[in-house]
């Protein structure tokens, strides 16, 4: 009687609740939100100095799961005060750097304090002393101590801590995080089994579908890797509702990338980074910056990395050491297509100088040391021409810039030789040369001026079995291409035209930046054919004025920087005669800096008018020089400034505009994104 009394009475309350609830729910969920905030807010109340060590454990505990993590961290230092060697303050600190801060070192250091101090009380299971009354809290230092190994590049120490784990506890966490450090010790076959048994077990179906997308995609099983990562967004969606999918919608349009359908790739990070989770780490924004940067969207790229540099300033805790150098490297390769050289070789610089952790990404040091020198070494042959053609106030000015020439030259043939060491000797015989390999951070359409140096009997051999492996057509013709600017070097033109010729009717439109390769060595080939014979004939002038025209509109720094000429028709007038004289010094400047006379106004596209107006009252002329596109009849460019007759303040005037002249000026359109199949009845 009594426990039927008592199950009518809870009954009637329970209805009761129900109908408060669906009567005015939104005021009761705001009070019971409020009740929390409330309960938070009284933790940061009040005289800390007062509570108990247990206190200040359980309060930092609240704060650090109700989002609070600095009011936390101050609680833990203050018990960590009251008991020095006690585990739990040097844990949750541990645990506050790793997951909060991102300062693995840091992290690291409280959690072996934390386990010295754990041992002395409860033993260690690597001696079987191990009480069997704590348990949990081991397991959990174990997990924190595997976390901490693997971000600080760690990756043997992370699998012996996890091997601990497995002898004594079993989690759902488990089999995803042991998959990942096998991949990062490079036993793919190992890892996707244990993936694969995770999932019998449900342990943790979200990231561990994912992992194993991405185990697929290494093993080169691109639809059933797609397959696993849409598994891996379902599930996300079905338990956490708004879902934390940025990193599996991120690996699938890698392998989209991977299988050249660059339009659901683009939509895939488009997707990514304008999650609530996109900006969680730097690879949604970094490959989508990637893919523009292959199609000369210089300005859209660089416009994803601000964003998500502002997207990651808004948790003003986390440190920036797992995308510092990735960032300075895109923005590096951004800046030197764009004709910045010096801001390119400062980004660079810092990216082969910064510190990175590669533990949560599937890159890693050697190839972003390797990608860093190919780049560095672009650079400085690119400041080689800068400083070339150049003018001078003085000869002693001239002098100088000039004796850098020779070093520049040497240090670039030292980066490019390091880059082949290391692609050799640390990536497993050059697993970059593998087009678009996953999270690689290679420029991939420049690639060839590194290869440039190998032996051409070796590389011929090592791209036909290239070819011969690599089912994907599209990435053949990167293969071509490196082989060509290889015979290149070596002084085998006609072998390398007849491939440059036919990669140049093979590559997409939209690969703006291998394009522009292909023509630039096409036109490099043409200048050396030249030099043999006189002239050339009226057919082959005529196509190499279209070429030279075609590569300034794709990308005019890429005719500089190959030292290439844009042909121009020059057009000089001034309304006094004195004027004159500087205005043809001007033009024969330019002329012999980086641009071409041509008489043929039927085949030349651009015009150089080079003004001067009335003289000022400073005795100098305002001079302008235009750069006109006569097929659209637009002005490309202007510059001005005060020359005097004597050509004084032509100087700067004439960098100026080769400076400008040759930059990025707009980004090519680019088609509406398709809907991404993957998505497709998900969102």
């Amino acid at each position: 009687m009594v426990v039927s009394t008592m199950r009518r009475i809870f009954l009637y309350l329970v209805l009761c609740l129900l109908a408060c609830l669906l009567a005015a729910p939104s005021q009761v969920l705001a009070q019971v939100g409020a009740e929390n905030s409330s309960q938070l807010d009284s933790l940061g109340t009040g005289s800390d100095k007062s509570l108990s060590f247990d206190s200040l454990l359980e309060e930092s505990r609240l704060l650090l799961s109700g989002g609070r993590p600095i009011d936390a961290r101050a609680k833990l230092q203050q018990a960590l005060a009251l008991r020095p060697n006690d585990y739990r303050p040097h844990m949750l600190l541990g645990q506050y750097y790793l997951f909060n801060v991102a300062h693995f070192k840091l992290a690291y250091r409280y959690l072996k304090t934390a386990e010295k101090h754990f041992s002395t009380v409860y033993g260690s299971d690597l001696d079987g002393s191990l009480s069997t009354q704590v348990g949990g809290e081991h397991a959990m230092l174990l997990y924190l101590l595997s976390e901490a190994e693997l971000n600080l590049d760690r990756y043997q120490a992370s699998l012996d801590t996890l091997d601990r784990f497995e002898k004594l506890y079993w989690l759902d966490w488990y089999p995803g995080t042991r998959a990942w450090v096998l991949m990062k010790l490079k036993r793919i076959d190992e890892a996707i089994k244990v993936a694969q048994s995770g999932l019998t077990r449900q342990a943790d179906p979200r990231r561990t579908w994912n992992i194993l997308g991405i185990l697929l995609s290494v093993k080169g099983n691109r639809e059933l890797s797609l397959h696993a990562f849409q598994q891996a967004i379902k599930t996300e969606l079905s338990i956490m509702g708004s879902g934390m999918i940025a990193t599996p919608l991120n690996n699938a349009g890698e392998v989209y990338r991977e299988m050249f359908q660059d339009a659901y790739a683009e939509g895939s990070w488009m997707r990514a980074v304008r999650l609530p989770d996109g900006c969680e780490h730097v690879l949604p924004s970094l490959n989508l910056a990637t893919l523009y940067i292959d199609q000369t969207r210089l300005f859209q790229a660089a416009r994803v990395l601000k964003d998500f540099e502002s997207c990651f300033a808004a948790d003003s805790l986390r440190k920036d050491t797992e995308h510092r150098a990735l960032l300075a490297l895109a923005r590096g390769k951004i800046a030197l297509h764009s004709n910045n050289l010096d801001q390119a070789l400062e980004f660079i610089r810092q990216a082969a100088e910064e510190e990175q952790w590669f533990g949560k990404i599937g890159t890693n040091q050697n190839d972003v040391a390797f990608a860093a020198s190919v780049a560095f070494a672009q650079a400085l042959d690119a400041q080689v021409v800068a400083i070339s053609d150049r003018e001078y106030e003085s000869i002693t000015e001239e002098v100088q810039a000039k004796l850098q020439i020779p070093f520049l030259k040497l240090r670039s043939w030292w980066l490019n030789r390091q880059a082949r060491r290391i692609a050799l000797e640390e990536l497993d015989d050059f697993e970059d040369l593998f087009v678009r390999n996953t999270d690689a951070m290679v420029a991939y359409p420049t690639l060839g001026t590194a290869l440039a140096g190998f032996n051409t009997r070796s590389l011929r051999k090592r791209i036909e079995r290239m070819i011969e492996s690599d089912t994907r057509k599209p990435a053949h013709d990167y293969y071509r291409l490196y082989l060509a600017e290889n015979l290149l070097a070596h002084g085998e033109l006609e072998e390398a035209k007849t491939m440059l010729e036919t990669l140049l009717t093979n590559f997409p439109v939209n690969q703006r930046l291998a394009r522009a390769e292909v023509l630039s060595n096409l036109l490099l080939i043409q200048r050396e054919e030249d030099s043999w014979f006189s002239s050339s004939s009226s057919e082959n002038e005529k196509l190499r004025v279209e070429r030279s025209n075609t590569l300034f509109s794709l990308l005019p720094s890429h005719l500089r920087f190959n030292d290439l000429p844009l042909p121009v028709i020059v057009e000089v007038s001034a309304t006094d005669d004195n004027a004159r004289g500087a205005l043809n010094n001007i033009a024969q400047s330019l002329l012999s800096k980086r641009f071409e006379k041509l008489s043929d106004k039927n085949t030349t596209r651009y015009s150089l008018a080079i003004t001067a107006a009335a003289k000022t009252a400073g005795s100098k002329y305002p001079v302008s020089i235009h750069l006109v596109d006569r097929q659209s009849k637009r002005q490309i460019l202007v510059e001005t400034a005060d020359v005097s007759a004597d050509g004084n303040g032509s100087v700067s005037l004439i960098n100026s505009f080769i400076d400008k002249a040759f930059a990025h000026r707009i980004d090519p359109t680019s088609d509406v994104s398709p809907s991404v199949p993957l998505l497709e009845g998900i969102l």
